[in-house]
């Protein structure tokens, strides 16, 4: 019997060890799914059309044809927002009654392709500095194309797209301030445009800023061969200075009122539009003559600039005027 009993000791032993042993792994509850991040979009302008429109375009034909919420709860996750290489927005600012921040937009990351358009807004408020919108779309790394019309400039500070190394076309146009009454005062004051920074954009191709009030450094983007600045309607520049676009092939500049002219930038444009244009000779327009014009010595830009030219015109080879 005492032998019987000493056999069976280890059994129990092991049996009760056993059984204090912690549960493991295979006999646990699953994690309940952890939620996935959602995206914040503070204006409420904007998350409505990313959500509620055919704002996505998923086949490349550049018409939205999905909206952005693919689960259908009313909230942009992360996965959805990195999803979306097209998107495409228009906004009616004039019922909307203010601009659209698009804060949040930085989250997609995946973009090749961004337009926005709207309808005119019309400021029943005297402007504050304090509250003009600036817009900063530096964290689409991957954007290819952007086209941002019809804002008004006189409540748009600034757009920085600096560091978009992929960024080939950019088209700007209708930007422009707004006022009820325009005088000569008003005009002219220098809340009516908005800074646009293009610094690291090396591959930045083609440019279009047609009837815009912009603040460009050309000197930003060396790498640009095509310009558009076609009847710009009051935003025109100071001086049309191009010496920095050694790479500039097609330039139109039509419809301005232009005062100096800078051509010189060791290279001859293919096509240089100039319809219209002309300077300001103190009691009328004197169209189709500048009054300053500088230009490399080759005898291709002189003839380019044979129709511009008048007994009045300065035509030089350096330009320090």
């Amino acid at each position: 019997m005492k032998k019987t009993l000493l056999w069976l000791l280890p059994l129990f032993i092991f049996s009760f060890l056993s059984s204090c042993e912690p549960e493991g792994p295979a006999d646990k509850d699953p994690d309940p799914p952890v939620a996935e991040e959602i995206i914040e979009i503070p204006d409420e302008y904007f998350k409505n059309v990313l959500v509620n429109t055919n704002s996505i375009d998923t086949n490349g034909d550049h018409v939205g044809d999905s909206n952005i919420d693919l689960n259908n709860d009313g909230e942009i996750q992360r996965s959805e927002a990195e999803l979306a290489k097209s998107l495409i927005m228009n906004y009616n600012y004039h019922e909307i009654g203010r601009l659209v921040s698009f804060t949040g937009i930085s989250n997609f990351t995946n973009l090749e392709y961004l337009k926005i358009t709207g309808i005119g807004y019309y400021p029943a408020e005297e402007i504050e500095v304090e509250k003009l919108m600036s817009y900063d779309f530096t964290g689409l790394v991957n954007l290819e194309y952007l086209e941002f019309n019809n804002l008004v400039t006189n409540w748009s500070e600034s757009l920085d797209l600096s560091g978009l190394g992929n960024l080939a076309e950019v088209r700007l146009i209708n930007n422009s301030p707004f006022y009820e009454v325009f005088t000569d005062e008003n005009i002219v004051l220098p809340v009516n445009f908005m800074d646009v920074d293009l610094e690291s954009t090396g591959s930045l191709i083609n440019l279009d800023i047609t009837n815009s009030f912009l603040n460009i450094d050309f000197c930003q983007v060396p790498s640009l061969k095509k310009l558009n600045m076609f009847y710009l309607e009051g935003g025109e520049p100071e001086v049309f200075d191009f010496h920095c676009l050694e790479s500039l092939e097609w330039l139109n500049i039509g419809e301005n009122v232009i005062e100096s002219l800078i051509l010189s930038n060791s290279s001859v444009l293919e096509t240089l539009l100039v319809q219209n244009i002309g300077s300001w000779g103190g009691h009328y327009w004197n169209y189709p003559f500048v009054k300053y014009i500088c230009i490399d010595d080759i005898p291709e830009e002189h003839e380019q600039i044979a129709t511009l030219i008048d007994e009045h015109t300065v035509v030089v080879t350096d330009c320090s005027f």
